[in-house]
């Protein structure tokens, strides 16, 4: 009996909304990422596995395999506000492509410490164009900045509903479900092809129970394909660990695309070597200078 009535007593504490302290926590650190996140840059390393379309022709009988084409990027990554739309955007400037170096370091530091000003916004669109241009047109990009969804504004825009305890390495953490009221202009944009889905956005928050630290935020988004009759789904976690500048950054960012079940594209990215700047002072990196080509005899 006893053991029934603690059962009840641990549901109703399950389904109960987390305090408003545990709230406030959580808007605080998105509020502080988003004042470090324009004044820092940092190393990013991403392996996208993405499913190829099958071949035109086949021969009669044959089942054709699916294949994959993996590509493993290294990049310069920071984040900047778009003048024209106002928000926070990642950006990056890629270093490597597949073990192969095709930029030194230091272009992304210079971008970034224009701020808004000047040619600002379409130097920033080009290394967008860019890093497309290199083979990753369908690669998940804007996770880094997800817990910017919990804002003081953005709070109350979303139902919360306080899950199971895990556990992330030695950290307890409290599970916490969250689902958006009403789509508005947080709603999360999913790029198919030509056609732009927006989805209502709903998922995790994972708060260390010691002192509510938000260190886990993930996303997901389905919907049914009314002609093919299959539902097409996206995935998306974001790890973030406490910086050396008191605020938040990404340790990690995966995502999932799948299909009927089967996934058609997987991007894994780790993010390390954090530095600070002053967006609008001088930059205090050392940038490598490129090496004179040697003189023709």
């Amino acid at each position: 009996m006893w053991f029934v009535l603690g059962w009840l007593v641990a549901l109703q504490l399950t389904a109960a909304p987390p305090s408003e302290q545990q709230l406030l926590r959580l808007a605080e650190e998105a509020e502080a990422f988003g004042r470090v996140a324009p004044e820092i840059i940092g190393q990013e390393q991403m392996e996208q596995i993405l499913l190829l379309p099958p071949p035109r022709y086949v021969e009669r009988g044959q089942r054709p395999m699916p294949k994959f084409r993996t590509r493993r990027l290294v990049s310069e990554y920071g984040f900047s506000i778009f003048k024209d739309d106002g928000n926070l955007h990642e950006l990056r400037q890629v270093l490597q492509v597949d073990g192969k170096q095709v930029k030194k370091p230091g272009a992304l530091r210079q971008t970034l410490s224009m701020g808004m000003k000047g040619e600002a916004d379409r130097l920033k669109k080009k290394l967008l164009k860019d890093f497309e241009g290199y083979g990753l047109p369908q690669a998940a990009t804007d996770f880094g900045q997800m817990i910017l969804l919990f804002t003081k504004r953005q709070i109350p825009n979303y139902n919360f509903d306080i899950r199971q305890v895990q556990y992330q390495g030695a950290d307890q953490m409290q599970v916490v479900f969250y689902e958006q009221k009403d789509e508005d202009s947080t709603a999360m944009t999913v790029f198919e092809g030509k056609r732009v889905v927006r989805h209502r956005l709903q998922g995790e928050v994972w708060l260390r129970v010691r002192d509510g630290m938000p260190l886990k935020v993930t996303m997901q988004a389905a919907r049914i394909d009314e002609k093919k009759k299959i539902e097409l789904k996206h995935l998306a976690a974001v790890e973030y660990i406490v910086s050396a500048y008191g605020a938040l950054v990404p340790a990690s960012v995966t995502y999932n695309e799948s299909i009927g079940g089967v996934t058609v594209m997987e991007s894994r990215s780790q993010y390390t070597q954090f530095k600070k700047f002053g967006a609008a002072s001088e930059l205090k990196f050392t940038v490598e200078e490129e090496e004179p080509e040697p003189k023709k005899k």
